[in-house]
């Protein structure tokens, strides 16, 4: 199938498109990616060189896509790192125009806002997000932090977490899978996904590795939707993502970027499987 992919990326590294975009294509799938980000490497090296891509050209770039009527072949949407709160009305446009064009398809919203408490977007990115982006989308895949800045929500617990995804499914979502939970019920080795729905909801629980990785929430996003876009079932999509993602993150050892290509084998085949149980 064919993606949209509206993200940041990076030369060196792999955050963004550059992060999402070899896992989907080892899925099979093809990837149109349009950068909101250009930058020599992710700032969490301390320095970088690069700039955030102006809203009018990421709008040109999408608009060349129309052109050549692409947008009746687009599968799916993919977006994250804004750079600039205008481009998010850019992605908004571009939703509605696709889904004009091919009803079928669908719009993954990874609403990149920041984690651990620390928000790292402009000041105005979250209300586009909420406002814009999430009612359009599909599929919603905030961190514990993010979901709490979308709903207002502080997701301590499992029964939190759930109530917050539900919220966000009330604005206009199927799928709310909240990624990196640490909560009350989870182990201290162990880190949570929960994947819900309106009626339903799962975790997949895998070990917790004890280190930070750029990108780890693109390429989990990546691998999501290119799970979903094969025709795996949410709780699959995100067991077989979670399970890919582990084994990522396993061969990146003490580096801060993601050993993807090396470890690209796991993509399609992750060595360790872990299991979605339903809440």
């Amino acid at each position: 199938m064919n993606v949209l992919a509206i993200q940041s990326t990076v030369a060196f590294g792999h955050v963004g498109n550059a992060a999402a975009m070899l896992p989907l294509q080892c899925l099979g799938h093809e990837v149109w990616p349009v950068d909101t980000v250009r930058f020599s490497n992710h700032p969490g090296h301390g320095r970088f060189r690069g700039h955030a891509t102006p809203p009018a050209e990421v709008a040109a770039l999408v608009q060349g896509l129309e052109d050549l009527g692409l947008f009746q072949r687009t599968d799916a949407i993919l977006s994250g790192y804004l750079g600039e709160p205008a481009t998010g009305a850019v992605i908004a446009r571009t939703v509605a125009a696709v889904k004009q064009a091919n009803p079928g398809a669908r719009y993954l919203c990874d609403p990149v806002m920041g984690d651990a408490g620390r928000i790292f977007v402009h000041a105005e990115v979250p209300a586009m997000l909420r406002e814009q982006l999430v009612p359009r989308a599909d599929i919603v895949t905030p961190n514990p932090f993010e979901l709490g800045l979308l709903t207002g929500i502080e997701p301590a617990d499992h029964a939190a977490a759930c109530a917050a995804a539900r919220a966000l499914i009330a604005r206009g979502p199927g799928l709310v899978v909240v990624t990196g939970l640490i909560a009350a019920a989870t182990p201290a080795d162990a880190i949570d996904t929960l994947v819900v729905t309106a009626p339903r909801a799962w975790q997949v629980r895998a070990p917790r590795l004890a280190r930070r990785f750029d990108g780890a929430g693109d390429c989990f996003a990546g691998l999501l939707l290119g799970r979903l876009l094969n025709g795996d079932p949410p709780p699959r999509a995100a067991a077989r993502a979670v399970s890919s993602l582990h084994a990522i993150l396993e061969a990146t050892d003490d580096a801060r970027d993601l050993a993807l290509v090396a470890a690209r084998g796991a993509i399609a085949r992750p060595p360790l499987t872990f299991r979605a149980t339903r809440l």
